[in-house]
């Protein structure tokens, strides 16, 4: 059975993985505003009760946290959500293996990154 055109699209659901309350706090308002709906986490803990839970189409991870708890963070998610992307946010390189990648921080770059990700357009990790 097909969609009516009246039907909203269901918004897509975001875990949104960063290092303090004011990133989690600024991100999430900007994402919402977007049209997203956001659960965030504040720790590897957060992280791994989140995705033993929920199902996510997407994973935004902070370059604020450090690259080992950024790995930790990576590979729970894995064992969790194995198909879901995860997009790293950062300034230099991505810690977390085979996932995508935008450099700067800005809310534009990254919600522009976000489009692209849930389109499915044909993103090679680590090249936005």
């Amino acid at each position: 059975m097909s969609r009516s055109s009246t039907q909203p699209t269901p918004a897509a659901s975001l875990l949104l993985v960063m290092a303090t309350d004011a990133a989690i706090r600024l991100y999430s308002q900007s994402l919402e505003e977007a049209g997203y709906r956001v659960r965030p986490a504040g720790s590897l803990k957060d992280v791994e009760q989140a995705c033993h839970s929920e199902r996510f189409d997407l994973i935004l991870v902070a370059d604020a946290l450090e690259p080992k708890v950024k790995r930790a963070i990576g590979l729970t998610i894995r064992h969790f959500l194995p198909e879901a992307p995860i997009l790293q946010i950062g300034r230099t390189r991505p810690d977390i293996e085979g996932n995508c990648f935008v450099t700067g921080s800005s809310a534009d770059d990254v919600l522009r990154a976000i489009r692209r990700i849930l389109r499915h357009d044909e993103i090679p990790p680590a090249a936005l």
